[in-house]
């Protein structure tokens, strides 16, 4: 009778551990994997908090903005309206001060012996008419305003002889001419010191 005889043991218990190590590393190599993939998964998420904490921070501090850029536009409305405002009350300044500053000129620039009866102003747009006891007192006059700086645009309409008043003759006349601002002529002044300063 014949039988199997193993005279090597130790081959099938090494080739069981063998097995049995091949396995436990294959366990423990699926459960590393989950670990790993548990805490990447914990990371990720993590790091997605964070971003949309971030985000979310940074949706507050665009309404932040939005809401000051809207008040900035109310405050610059308000100072647009306040500029016009100002603009408004120099522009009626100006004009209020205008028929002043016309009247005192006038005794400068009208000379003795001619009358003035009748101003019309339409804006700085001014008709004077009046009568004069000689000719050469209005070219005096005419001269007068040529030369001066407050007046433009000086033309003489008409000068009709024959006029009488208190039983003496006279020439009446009408003319018109443009009343120029202070303003105005400061302007003028500047314009003309920085085309000289450019002629340099």
């Amino acid at each position: 009778m014949l039988h199997d005889i193993n005279l090597l043991p130790w081959r099938e218990e090494k080739r069981t551990e063998y097995k049995q190590r091949f396995y436990g590393m294959v366990v423990l190599g699926v459960l590393v994997a989950i670990s790993l993939q548990w805490f990447g998964s914990l990371y990720i998420d993590h790091l997605k908090t964070q971003q949309q904490s971030r985000n979310q921070e940074l949706k507050t501090y665009i309404a932040e903005l939005d809401k000051k850029l809207v008040n900035l536009k109310e405050i610059e409305a308000k100072h647009k309206s306040i500029l016009t405002r100002l603009r408004l009350v120099e522009s009626l300044q100006n004009e209020r001060n205008k028929t002043t500053d016309f009247m005192n000129l006038m005794p400068e620039l009208v000379p003795e012996g001619v009358y003035v009866d009748k101003i019309k102003m339409n804006g700085r747009e001014i008709e004077m008419s009046g009568v004069s006891d000689s000719t050469s007192r209005l070219a005096t006059m005419l001269d007068n305003f040529e030369s001066s700086s407050w007046l433009s645009d000086v033309e003489m309409h008409s000068i009709i002889s024959g006029k009488v008043l208190f039983g003496k003759k006279f020439q009446s006349f009408k003319l018109s001419f443009r009343f120029e601002s202070e303003e105005t002529e400061r302007q003028q002044n500047k314009t003309v010191n920085t085309q000289a300063k450019g002629a340099k």
